[in-house]
């Protein structure tokens, strides 16, 4: 693919990024990736359909979308949300790894009501990834921030989603330990050998002790976990007796990166909480610290956010299963 081409499919997904995390939908000139659609509400065909090949991220601007999940109620979408970020994902991941075998739509999504969405062709971005062109190799660095941004959004509104249920029907729910691919923690290890080969970063593995994350606080660094396991949560509001309590949402084994949030969403509040449960082993980097060393490095900087986004949308796809068990 040639740079311009390139170029302009990169400023269409940052554009499709920034509305998703600001909800400001600026002036949209149509073109082959990017463009508005209607679609009329039906409670019998989705407009998304489970396990179907699909080439297209859906931003709603108007109305509401079902999702079902195999959860007793479907999942209410709401204006300001997307859908088919699942897709788009494991069609990238797919694509760029041929270990890996991912499904295509998780879920049916229906249109509950009349409907206005921006549509975000995705097909072009599989093209930009797998092309080895020295030219392209800082757009590729990119794209893969870009959908690391919105997987992560992504795993906040499940993990929501989750919460609102478990809490709306009285449930109890203790955390379970994510299981991820033996390939994707094999990679992991090896990327976090070739990090702390990087001469002048200066990574040591010690024991680190209590609450990794706090939730409700910035967080500026990016863990990086050796050994161990710890415990990820979020404090919640009881509805009937308007208490906070805290609630596990998952156990997260080594080897694991955590504090993404202060990469993919700069100067952010953390919305959960990770707190040692095992002994830990790993390290604290500063992430202006890491982004400097990795840019030294384009292959590893790339390697780096592929990572990220096969292991959040692991994450993701076990807690749409824990919520589709609830009930």
């Amino acid at each position: 693919m040639d740079k311009a081409r390139a170029q302009k499919v990169l400023e269409e997904l940052q554009i499709v990024t920034r509305i998703i995390y600001s909800g400001q939908v600026p002036d949209i000139k149509p073109s082959a990736t990017l463009l508005i659609r209607n679609v009329k509400p039906s409670d019998e065909r989705p407009f998304i359909r489970k396990d179907s090949s699909g080439q297209a991220l859906f931003y709603i601007v108007e109305g509401e979308a079902g999702v079902d999940i195999g959860q007793p109620e479907r999942i209410m979408v709401s204006k300001n949300n997307t859908v088919g970020e699942m897709s788009m994902v494991s069609t990238v991941l797919n694509a760029l790894d041929d270990t890996v075998n991912i499904g295509s739509r998780t879920a049916d999504v229906y249109a509950e009501e009349q409907m206005k969405l921006i549509v975000f062709n995705y097909s072009a971005l599989v093209d930009i990834l797998k092309d080895p062109a020295p030219e392209l190799r800082g757009v590729r660095g990119q794209v893969m921030i870009s959908l690391n941004r919105i997987m992560f959004k992504k795993l906040m509104e499940v993990n929501d989603n989750f919460l609102h249920i478990l809490t709306g029907y009285g449930l109890e729910q203790g955390a379970e330990e994510t299981q991820y691919p033996a390939q994707l923690l094999d990679a992991l290890n090896l990327f976090m050998k070739k990090m702390r080969a990087i001469p002048k970063l200066s990574i040591v593995p010690h024991e680190l002790r209590g609450i990794l994350i706090r939730e409700g606080e910035p967080n500026s660094d990016i863990i990086f976990m050796q050994d161990g396991m710890v415990k990820i949560s979020r404090e919640v509001e009881d509805q009937l007796t308007e208490q906070k309590e805290r609630i596990e949402l998952n156990i997260i084994s080594a080897p694991a990166v955590l504090g993404e949030s202060s990469i993919l969403n700069f100067g952010s509040i953390s919305t959960t909480q990770a707190e040692v449960i095992d002994k830990v082993f790993g390290y604290r980097i500063a992430v202006q610290s890491l982004l400097r060393h990795l840019q030294r490095y384009p292959d590893m900087f790339t390697q780096f956010f592929l990572l990220l986004l096969e292991l959040n949308y692991f994450r993701t796809v076990n807690m749409m299963k824990k919520t589709s068990a609830l009930g």
